[in-house]
């Protein structure tokens, strides 16, 4: 199954596409766009154009394991 993978960030998306065994993951170009709504659009559109079968999000954590802003904005972002 081919797996996007999203790193999102407030000025810049990191992308990454597995292959369809799941073994290797390539970078994908990233996204530079500040706007919620147009970086979604522009995930949605790779998803397409790689025919991705399913996206994870990564969600970023605190070094004491606890969620900080960063992860609420991801976790907004995801849903």
């Amino acid at each position: 199954m081919k797996i996007l993978a999203v790193d999102y960030g407030d000025a810049r998306t990191g992308l990454a596409i597995s292959d369809a065994s799941e073994l290797l993951a390539t970078p994908l170009p990233q996204i530079e766009e500040k706007s919620m709504n147009k970086a979604v659009a522009a995930i949605l559109e790779a998803a397409r154009a790689q025919k991705a079968e399913m996206i994870v999000v990564g969600l970023p954590r605190n070094m004491d394991g606890t969620e900080g802003s960063r992860a609420q904005k991801t976790r907004k972002m995801a849903a």
